[in-house]
């Protein structure tokens, strides 16, 4: 039996049960609740990295296959414009070859063409010559641009016995720095010394040599002149136009 002590305050007391594990369990949940959203948060950023990651992959995978296109494209233009090239070179050699061939072809004309008259000359000579014609004449280019071979065959017909004596005159016409200009032969050959070459011969007579141009010259032509030495003969006057033969 409890006492009551007079003139003291009593409290009452009340039961309360014990539970030691409460408290824990709130530390705990709160703990996980951090945990969790934690959890969520990173794996949000995760994912959210790892979509762009996956996009810039697929951005840059797209863009070594547009790398790899435009190469082979590039590729493919190089090896159309080689063969254009090498086309367009192809076809300027066989032009160049083909006009070469015919210049070849036109001056062995011309040769023939010459010896014909050559032979013709001295068969059957021309009235009014006294039996001697210019039986070939030509101009040839060397290796030098302004220097040129050239080639002049006088002949008498075979009909006739006689020697030729006389003389002929070799003439280059053209332009000097815009002013008509000539020059005789001797001005331009180191193998002629005279204006007038001497002529003496039977049946026919070669003359031939190099030529130098000066500089500022421009060829329009030759004037060749043959003349007997005796009072009755040949008188010959022929212009020839500049054209050079290929040697």
């Amino acid at each position: 039996m409890t006492r009551k002590v007079k003139g003291s305050k009593q409290y009452r007391m009340k039961v309360v049960p014990h539970r030691p594990f409460s408290g824990a369990l709130s530390i705990v949940g709160a703990a996980l609740l951090v945990l969790a959203t934690s959890a969520a948060a990173y794996f949000a950023g995760q994912h959210h990295l790892r979509s762009n990651l996956d996009q810039k992959t697929l951005a840059h995978e797209k863009a070594l296959q547009q790398l790899d296109e435009l190469k082979s494209e590039n590729e493919a233009l190089r090896l159309r414009a080689a063969t254009a090239e090498q086309s367009l070179t192809i076809g300027e050699q066989a032009s160049e070859k083909v006009r070469a061939e015919l210049v070849q072809k036109e001056s062995r004309i011309a040769e023939l063409k010459q010896e014909i008259s050559f032979y013709r000359g001295l068969m059957a000579p021309a009235d009014g010559s006294d039996g001697v014609s210019i039986g070939r004449f030509s101009i040839s280019q060397t290796a030098d641009v302004h220097r040129y071979q050239y080639k002049l065959l006088v002949q008498q017909s075979a009909t006739r016995h006689t020697v030729v004596k006389g003389n002929a005159t070799f003439t280059i016409v053209g332009r000097q720095d815009g002013q008509p200009k000539r020059y005789p032969l001797s001005d331009l050959s180191p193998q002629v010394d005279s204006e007038s070459i001497p002529l003496r011969f039977k049946y026919f007579q070669n003359i031939e040599g190099e030529l130098q141009l000066p500089e500022g010259f421009e060829p329009e032509g030759v004037e060749l002149s043959l003349k007997s030495s005796g009072r009755k003969g040949f008188n010959i006057e022929q212009r020839y136009g500049w054209l050079v033969q290929k040697s």
